[in-house]
């Protein structure tokens, strides 16, 4: 009798690994949702920002509480099968929030709720900025959210809080994950709880930067920060002009006392015909926290003639992030890098670079080279407006690291691998560059690069150069303490 059950129990057990979506779609509750191709919903569930961060799992899953997620991450651990979570796809690298296994879609899970008598905003797991800033304007609050009004807020709090990050508001009130009072999470083994500085206070370190390695989270509570309306504004310039606007960006690093005032510097190559492409061109975006523009404020870079400018003020916030782009017609990657304050010479280097790379991939169906260099002030790391500076991620708080995202966007998916190639060959080049001029922090061969930016790769690389190796350390121990299954490590992402 005893050989019997265990045969039998065998039996389930295969029927169970084979078909994940069928066992996980009987422990769901009424409300929550599993699509399979062909089907509409599970298109649409699958959409990424870029076409090649795409991938066809076996079902998606769209669960309505923290008991259905427990339920799933039980029935993956179970059978074995790989598996991610989405909230708001802008993930470039493959398999971060892409799976050919089981899809976790968190659309359920899109809320956002202020409470203005404790000053906090409760937002859901599978939220997009936009959202939040829609739901929150009028209120007289905002929070320290992203720059890129189409991203997730779970991947981009979780990946370290920059345009994905950095706030237009870090120079006043630090990262995102700074502003953090509460996490609501699924671990790895189903249990609901919360991460907070009180309550699982190592879990809560781990989470602010550590990515998915720690369960699914469910929802985040930000401090809510007073918010009055701005200024900014989009200018671009000619690439005769790009030395003028490298000078003012540099200018405005070094002489800049206003935490309200935020700058972001694109350098970019675009084609110019017959698989060409045009000298580098200068693109800033200008931001003002506040309804009155302190005189001269921004005077270096109005005094260079822009061929175009949305700059607008007084304006809302929400007017100024824009609304949702949806999804792109491109394939891209992303890389990073992170250096000590810019130099003019510097910033001219990556404009070599834009400039000599966009001749090599014009031709393979590149459309958009660009380099956006993101200045903060020396104190944004270690301001006294933040709610809490304990964070896995960055290593260093002093001095601070700029990062900076390097995007190439194409049209030929026969060209992804010679598209990795080439960005991790511009990533560096450009490094090598920082590093002669003496603006790589001495103690991280990469510059501590942002992680949300990084290109993956096969062995995990640059995940020290995230962190720092007793930061690493820590986020390690954290994980063999609340996931020792290694459940999370069935999903893609940045694994600790």
């Amino acid at each position: 009798m005893k050989s019997l059950q265990v045969a039998l129990f065998l039996a389930a057990a295969l029927r169970a690994a084979s078909d994940p979506c069928a066992t996980i779609s009987s422990s769901l509750s009424p409300d929550a949702k599993v699509y399979y191709p062909n089907s509409t919903e599970y298109t649409l569930a699958i959409e990424h920002w870029l076409l090649s961060s795409i991938q066809q799992p076996q079902c998606v899953v769209e669960p309505s509480s923290a008991q259905d997620i427990a339920a799933i991450l039980k029935t993956v651990n179970a059978t074995k099968t790989p598996f991610a979570v989405k909230g708001g796809g802008h993930a470039s690298n493959v398999g971060f929030s892409s799976t050919t296994g089981v899809h976790i879609s968190l659309a359920q899970f899109n809320h956002t709720r202020l409470d203005a008598s404790a000053k906090t905003v409760a937002i859901g797991g599978g939220t997009k900025w936009i959202s939040v800033y829609t739901t929150l304007d009028g209120t007289g609050f905002n929070v320290v959210g992203g720059r890129n009004p189409s991203v997730g807020v779970g991947g981009f709090t979780l990946g370290g809080g920059t345009f994905t990050g950095y706030s237009w508001k870090s120079n006043a009130h630090g990262l995102a994950i700074d502003n953090l009072v509460q996490v609501s999470i699924v671990l790895p083994d189903g249990t609901a709880t919360t991460a907070s500085a009180t309550s699982h206070p190592d879990l809560f370190f781990a989470l602010k930067g550590g990515f998915n390695n720690f369960g699914v989270v469910t929802e985040f509570t930000f401090r809510a920060i007073p918010q009055d309306l701005v200024f900014g504004g989009h200018l671009s310039y000619a690439a005769a002009d790009l030395a003028a606007v490298n000078a003012a960006v540099v200018a405005f690093e070094q002489n800049n006392t206003d935490t309200r005032a935020a700058v972001v510097h694109g350098i970019t190559g675009l084609p110019a015909g017959n698989g060409t492409f045009a000298a580098p061109v200068a693109a800033v975006q200008l931001f003002y926290d506040g309804p009155t523009l302190p005189e001269g404020m921004f005077s270096d870079f109005f005094a260079i003639p822009a061929v175009s400018s949305t700059w607008d003020g007084p304006i809302t916030f929400l007017n100024w992030s824009g609304t949702d782009g949806g999804v792109s017609s491109l394939r891209g990657v992303f890389h990073a890098f992170s250096t000590l304050p810019h130099t003019p010479e510097f910033l001219q280097d990556v404009a070599d670079e834009v400039s000599a790379f966009g001749n090599e991939l014009g031709n393979k169906s590149a459309v958009y080279l660009s380099v956006a260099i993101e200045p903060f002030m020396k104190t944004a790391l270690s301001n006294n407006n933040a709610t809490s500076r304990s964070s896995a991620y960055p290593p260093v708080r002093s001095p601070v690291l700029l990062p900076s995202n390097i995007f190439f966007g194409y049209l030929d998916a026969t060209e992804d691998a010679t598209m990795h190639a080439a960005i991790a060959q511009i990533q560096a080049n450009i490094v090598a560059k920082a590093q002669a001029r003496g603006l790589i922090y001495p103690e991280s061969k990469g510059g501590s690069i942002y992680s949300n930016y990084a290109l993956a790769g096969t062995d995990g690389a640059h995940v020290i150069d995230f962190y720092g190796p007793a930061h690493l350390a820590q986020l390690r121990s954290v994980r063999a303490k609340f996931d020792p299954d290694s459940v999370m490590k069935l999903a893609g992402g940045w694994k600790v």
